[in-house]
């Protein structure tokens, strides 16, 4: 199967392609001891580097508006898929939170 590759809007590559993971397991095997570490890390990673592009949108779309408002030169249209992408970017962003926030609590539930 190939990797879906979705085009970006604007510079910014949200998403880059969804595939396999290259570490995937085949029936049977285990996780080797160390794996769970890096992923911890790369996960912690992943969500600090999505919340460094929300705010890279916010503070990009902030930028455009105040130009805009002193009069440079910038199309409106510019200016508003600026600010529609950070809006969008935002409240992806609060919907993975609320997710995130919604399965801890299931878990913190579970009976043991």
């Amino acid at each position: 199967m190939n990797p879906i590759n979705f085009p970006a809007a604007g510079s910014n590559a949200y998403v880059t392609s969804i595939g396999p993971s290259p570490t995937a397991l085949t029936a049977g095997q285990t996780a080797p001891a160390s794996s769970a570490a890096s992923t911890a890390s790369s996960f912690g990673d992943m969500l600090m580097n999505a919340i460094g592009q929300v705010n890279q949108a916010q503070l990009h779309a902030n930028h455009m508006r105040a130009e805009f408002a002193a009069g440079k030169p910038l199309d409106v249209h510019q200016v508003m898929v600026a600010s529609e992408e950070a809006s969008m970017s935002l409240d992806l962003a609060v919907q993975v939170r609320n997710k995130l926030t919604d399965a801890y609590t299931q878990l913190m539930q579970v009976n043991m």
